[in-house]
């Protein structure tokens, strides 16, 4: 027996197929940021964002934005991305970071510890250096060397935190 499809007829999509088809373009996004193609990124992950919104692509489209120094994009992007999933800890380091951009300090202290104790978030070591950096930028040395040592004891040969605990042990001694 054969099926014939009416002109016009178009099956629904499930919302698995809808997330995976968004996950494509977010993927192509990243690829796309990774050679440097910016303009291109943004609009794969606006294309993600339009088919399927998840915390994750939001704060892929904010990472391109950043890049690209649109600092309140990014943040707005991040607070969607907040909004959606409260529980991944990505946004909240990525916010911090351009609200120390931005000079605001203190709010990013504060998204940083979010960032930490966040359920999903495999990059602690992150929000541990940038915490370290912006407490340098506050002169709490003392702070900012523990917030170091945090960060190499979740990934003990990462350069930009060992760098990080020397330029502060300078400052203390």
């Amino acid at each position: 027996m054969q099926h014939t499809i009416e002109k016009g007829f178009v099956p629904e999509t499930t919302e698995l197929e809808r997330w995976m088809e968004a996950e494509e373009y977010r993927t192509l996004g990243m690829e796309r940021h990774a050679t440097g193609d910016f303009e291109d990124a943004l609009g794969y992950f606006r294309m993600s964002l339009e088919i399927y919104p998840t915390a994750e692509a939001h704060t892929s489209l904010a990472v391109t934005l950043a890049t690209l120094e649109q600092w309140e994009s990014a943040i707005r992007h991040c607070q969607c991305a907040i909004e959606l999933d409260p529980d991944l800890g990505n946004p909240y380091n990525d916010m911090a970071v351009y609200l120390a951009e931005l000079g605001r300090l203190h709010d990013a202290l504060r998204l940083l510890d979010k960032a930490l104790t966040a359920r999903r978030y495999d990059a602690r070591h992150y929000s541990h250096y940038h915490r370290g950096r912006i407490l340098e930028q506050l002169i709490r040395f003392t702070e900012s060397r523990d917030a170091y040592h945090a960060a190499l004891a979740i990934a003990p040969e990462w350069e930009p935190a060992r760098r990080g605990l020397t330029r502060t042990l300078g400052w203390l001694n």
